[in-house]
């Protein structure tokens, strides 16, 4: 059932869909409650670092139900917690970085899915995560700038960001990378990786939509996580505020490592 359909439908017709979908589609309380908790681990990790929502639901989700639900349900309500964090986070991030690394995303997007044409979903996941890890490993030996960088550097780091996402559906590195650097506060950082991340979900959910996988399972699926990722996005949140630089760079590098091996094993595991 369409999204289209779904909008259309009368309001009788569209009770009696919630409740067919309520009696034979979701899981059993065991599995919401798993789920629950990946949607909580997930909005934790994005409450204090400003990423990783998607990156920790989508594998975690996966363990409960295929693909086409993981997904998108992990894109609806990164784009829901992104619209409601934008008022706060657009006044304190650094929109001059975000401008071009924006446009560099736009334009290596459809760059990643040519390159994706060329190799495979599994190889590309697997040098993305290698090129993570190293880039961790050099920010952790002690490499920092002392500036922005420059603008034709910040384009280029947006558009491997965009290459990355149209190879594996994984923007972040970078942009973590980058803002983690030592060149910006970690409230601006977090801001910044906060309004970039929510432009990315834009984008993913309307080639979700264009692929007709926002049906009303996917919608009722992602009202049951709204409270537990509020709750975990909160939680978050209060650990931000009351950490330092330091903490704050050390999990996001944290998050960041785990993320890399996770999509490293994966990608290893489907090419074995």
């Amino acid at each position: 059932m369409s999204l289209h359909h779904t909008l259309t439908m009368a309001p009788q017709q569209l009770a009696v869909a919630v409740y067919d979908i309520a009696a034979t589609s979701l899981p059993s309380a065991a599995l919401v409650l798993a789920a629950a908790l990946s949607i909580f681990a997930a909005a934790l990790v994005r409450g204090f670092t400003g990423f990783g929502f998607a990156l920790t639901a989508v594998p975690l989700l996966g363990l409960f139900m295929p693909p086409t639900q993981s997904v998108p349900v992990a894109v609806c309500l990164q784009l829901l917690i992104g619209l409601g964090d934008l008022p706060r986070a657009s006044r304190v991030c650094d929109w001059p970085s975000l401008r071009w690394l924006i446009l560099g995303g736009v334009i290596g997007s459809p760059i990643g899915v040519l390159v994706l044409s060329l190799v495979s979903a599994s190889a590309a996941r697997l040098l993305i995560a290698l090129i993570t890890v190293g880039a961790v490993v050099l920010l952790n030996a002690g490499f920092r700038l002392t500036t922005a960088p420059a603008r034709r550097i910040t384009a280029l780091v947006g558009l491997t960001a965009g290459m990355f996402n149209g190879l594996a559906g994984m923007p972040g590195p970078p942009v973590i990378v980058y803002y983690n650097s030592g060149a910006f506060g970690r409230i601006a950082a977090r801001a910044s990786m906060m309004v970039f991340f929510l432009v990315s979900s834009i984008v993913a959910t309307a080639t979700l939509a264009s692929f007709d996988l926002l049906d009303l399972h996917v919608a009722v699926l992602t009202a049951l996580g709204i409270p537990v990722m509020l709750v975990g996005t909160w939680l978050g949140d209060l650990g931000f505020h009351r950490g330092s630089d330091t903490l704050h760079r050390r999990v996001s590098m944290t998050s960041l490592a785990a993320v890399a091996l996770g999509s490293a094993l994966k990608g290893l595991s489907d090419l074995l």
